[in-house]
């Protein structure tokens, strides 16, 4: 089980390390499911629809926005194909916000600066939007399952365990991804 003090530091240090800004829900689950695995940390990551998802960051997102930390704004984008609306929320730092994650970055230096490194790790592996990252969050997912080392085919046949419909290209995209980010190996995602 997660701590749920330390879900809320990174997911505080995340907002700083990402900028201040994160645009949609699923792409906060996804950059901070990344920090996680690059530190190593449990932070109650599952299987979800969107791939892995961490009912304790998004409480800690909520909590955080309650406490005047976040200022949250909704983008409307359209109809889905049922006739619901479809809106991503985003999220940034309010200048509250901002003087805490300094604050933490200060009291914990240890700790932000592991989060700096990774964030700028995922940074530069590639500038994905929410659905590359996702899929990217998803292919790891199943390696980690896979006890690290799967072809391309060995993780494209488990996805669908997961109820993840991933193409073939999506995953060798997902692959190059996790491959800049040293998380996997030619050897162990080819």
């Amino acid at each position: 089980m997660a701590n749920e003090q330390r879900v809320r530091d990174v997911v505080l240090l995340a907002y700083k390390a990402f900028g201040g800004t994160v645009k949609g829900k699923t792409m906060l689950q996804k950059r901070v499911y990344f920090l996680s695995v690059i530190l190593n940390d449990d932070l109650g990551y599952e299987a979800h629809y969107y791939g892995p998802y961490s009912e304790a960051v998004a409480s800690a997102n909520i909590e955080m926005k309650s406490l005047g930390y976040l200022s949250e704004s909704v983008a409307g984008w359209g109809v889905d194909r049922r006739g619901f609306e479809l809106a991503r929320y985003d999220y940034r730092l309010t200048d509250a916000g901002t003087r805490i994650a300094d604050r933490k970055a200060s009291l914990s230096p240890e700790l932000w600066n592991k989060i700096e490194a990774a964030a700028k790790v995922v940074s530069e592996a590639g500038n994905l939007d929410y659905m590359e990252l996702s899929i990217a969050a998803k292919a790891y997912f199943v390696l980690i399952q896979m006890n690290h080392k799967a072809t391309l085919e060995d993780i494209s046949s488990m996805l669908p365990k997961f109820g993840w419909d991933v193409s073939k290209e999506e995953l060798q995209k997902a692959t190059e991804f996790l491959q800049r980010t040293n998380l996997v190996t030619k050897a162990s995602a080819a």
